[in-house]
C-alpha cells in the first residue's frame, strides 16, 4: 500500500513539473517551438482574472507593415495578419527598418491598497529577443540543419540603433540569436533596427520574437512558473524591397524665423 502511495505521489510531482516546464516553453524560449497558450494558462481566461492572478504582462512588436514610413494606427489596423503571414515585413537587402518593442510587466501584481509592501516579481522576470529562420514547408518550421536555414532564409542583423554601433542579433551566428534583459538589473530597449543582408529564398522566412518570462526562478519555485507572454514579427529579405516607399517629410514642426516678437 505504501509503495502504491509513493508511486502516485511521485507521478503527481512529475506531472506538475512537466506542466510547469511546458508552461515556459513558448515560442521564443530556448529550444521551444510552442505556438500558443499552454494548459497551465489557456487564452480563454477572463481578462480581469488574468490581470489580477495570471498573465505576467504585455508584450508587443510593431513594424511599418504598410510601408508608409510611420509606425502607428494604420499598421495596427491590419492586425496580426501582416505580422505573422508570409512573407511578413519585407526589408530590402542593405535596408534598415525599425521595430517598436513593448514589454510591460503587470502592474496589478503590485497591490495599491493596504500597507505598502516590497513584493515585486522583477527578480524573476526576464525579457528576451529571439531570431530564427522558419521552414514554411513544415508545420514545426524546422530545417534539417543550420546550414540549410541560412541558405533558405538569408541573413538579417538586429541593431540597437540606426547608426549600427551595437549589434544585438545575427541570424547567421548561432551564438548571437538570442539576447536577454533580466529585470533585476536591466530593462529591454523601446526599439531596435533590423538590417537586411542576404535575400530570403522561397520557402523561408525569419521570425523575431519578444518574450517576457519568469524564468529567473530558482529551486522549488520553478515548479510554479507561468506561461511566457510573447509577440512575434515575420520578416523576409528581398532585393529590391518594397519600392517605391513614400517620401517622408523631414521638415521641422517648430522653427524660429528670427524676427522680432509682436508687441516689442
Amino acid at each position: 500500500m505504501k509503495n502504491k502511495l509513493s508511486i502516485i505521489v511521485m507521478g503527481a510531482v512529475a506531472l506538475t513539473f512537466s506542466l510547469a516546464t511546458s508552461a515556459s516553453a513558448q515560442l521564443g524560449a530556448p529550444g521551444g517551438f510552442g505556438w500558443g497558450p499552454t494548459l497551465m494558462r489557456p487564452s480563454s481566461y477572463h481578462s480581469y482574472y488574468s490581470s489580477k492572478y495570471g498573465l505576467l504582462g504585455k508584450v508587443k512588436i510593431e513594424g511599418d507593415v504598410n510601408y508608409d514610413t510611420i509606425i502607428g494606427g494604420y499598421d495596427r489596423a491590419l492586425g496580426n495578419a501582416a505580422k505573422r503571414n508570409p512573407y511578413g515585413l519585407v526589408i530590402g537587402s542593405g535596408e534598415l527598418s525599425k521595430l517598436l518593442l513593448t514589454c510591460q510587466p503587470n502592474a496589478d501584481r503590485q497591490p495599491g491598497i493596504g500597507v505598502p509592501k516590497v513584493k515585486m516579481p522583477f527578480h524573476q522576470l526576464v525579457a528576451s529577443l529571439d531570431i530564427r529562420g522558419v521552414n514554411l514547408s513544415r508545420s514545426d518550421g524546422r530545417f534539417a540543419s543550420f546550414e540549410d536555414e541560412v541558405a533558405y532564409c538569408g541573413r538579417i542583423l538586429v541593431w540597437l540603433d540606426h547608426t549600427r554601433r551595437y549589434l544585438l542579433l545575427d541570424s547567421a551566428d548561432p551564438e548571437r540569436r538570442r539576447v536577454e534583459w533580466p529585470y533585476s538589473n536591466s530593462v529591454p530597449p523601446e526599439r531596435v533596427f533590423v538590417e537586411g543582408v542576404q535575400p530570403t529564398q522561397p520557402g523561408g522566412a525569419f521570425i523575431v520574437t519578444m518574450t517576457l518570462d519568469d524564468s529567473n526562478r530558482s529551486g522549488f519555485s520553478k515548479l510554479f512558473g507561468e506561461p511566457a507572454i510573447w509577440d512575434r514579427q515575420m520578416i523576409s529579405i528581398k532585393q529590391p524591397g518594397v519600392t517605391p516607399k513614400p517620401w517622408k517629410d523631414t521638415s521641422p514642426v517648430w522653427t524660429n524665423a528670427g524676427g522680432v516678437a509682436m508687441g516689442k
